[in-house]
């Protein structure tokens, strides 16, 4: 399944993981909760809690896993520079 949405807003449950294809350059903003980060072939994990972001530094697969209840916001890193809601 492809999904394709120009700027989601994600509500994760505790414990549900969405895993972004070459999302190099995407930033994800935590808005509620604590997500945890892992980018394919990077040595750092990202633990991120609400108004905390990251940008996607690599290609390959990026793993986002909520820690608690949480909303996370996925926006081109260009496209959020110029929107202060992400």
């Amino acid at each position: 399944m492809e999904l394709l949405v120009k700027a989601p807003v994600l509500e994760m449950s505790e414990g549900q993981v969405v895993t972004l294809v070459d999302a190099a350059g995407t930033r994800i903003a935590a808005r509620r909760g604590t997500v945890w980060i892992t980018e394919e072939g990077g040595r750092d994990d990202h633990i991120l809690a609400a108004g905390e972001a990251l940008v996607v530094g690599r290609a390959g697969r990026t793993v986002v896993q909520a820690l608690a209840p949480s909303r996370i916001a996925i926006r081109e890193a260009d496209a959020a520079a110029n929107d202060a809601r992400c």
